[in-house]
């Protein structure tokens, strides 16, 4: 099934593990919406890739790879995909290996990511990225938030809460 995602920003900054589809909104958002690729993981964090079919102006990102670090979580808590909106030096080099010529025409012969050659040269890079098995309906949107509540988010999910220090 082809999945399409729709791009949006949590303008809700308190608390820290409160993400509303009331407080979307698109602060830093340029893309719009995308064909989503597949969650890949690599060096303990998660990764949407998604070919880009609307972006903000004349289209001009259209068919470019959006890469975003996300936590999908449980759907009680938030019912979908929550990314950080400070994209980290993996996010860009995998986006602007991705987004070549070579690839968007792979793509549209109908091949996997991860099939192209540009994909082997990220693994060169040190970035080897693992398919991981997730299912979405026919859309999925995903909510950037702020670094600190993404990281928050993301360490709950893990059960990684480190007490804070007293001084």
């Amino acid at each position: 099934m082809n999945t399409i995602a729709e791009f949006g920003y949590n303008t809700e900054l308190e608390p820290d593990d409160y993400v509303a589809w009331a407080h979307i909104g698109s602060k830093y958002n340029f893309n719009i919406k995308g064909k989503v690729l597949g969650v890949f993981s690599a060096n303990d964090q998660s990764f949407l890739l998604s070919q880009v079919t609307s972006s903000f102006g004349d289209n001009c990102m259209v068919g470019t790879i959006d890469v975003r670090e996300i936590v999908i979580g449980d759907e009680e808590l938030f019912p979908f995909i929550v990314s950080n909106n400070e994209p980290s030096r993996e996010c860009m080099t995998i986006s602007r290996m991705l987004s070549c010529k070579s690839v968007r025409d792979s793509l549209s012969v109908g091949k996997l990511i991860e099939q192209t050659s540009s994909f082997d040269a990220l693994a060169r890079l040190g970035i080897e990225l693992e398919r991981q098995d997730s299912q979405f309906g026919e859309e999925i949107t995903v909510c950037g938030v702020e670094k600190e509540k993404f990281e928050h988010l993301k360490n709950t999910k893990t059960g990684k809460i480190k007490q804070k220090s007293k001084v």
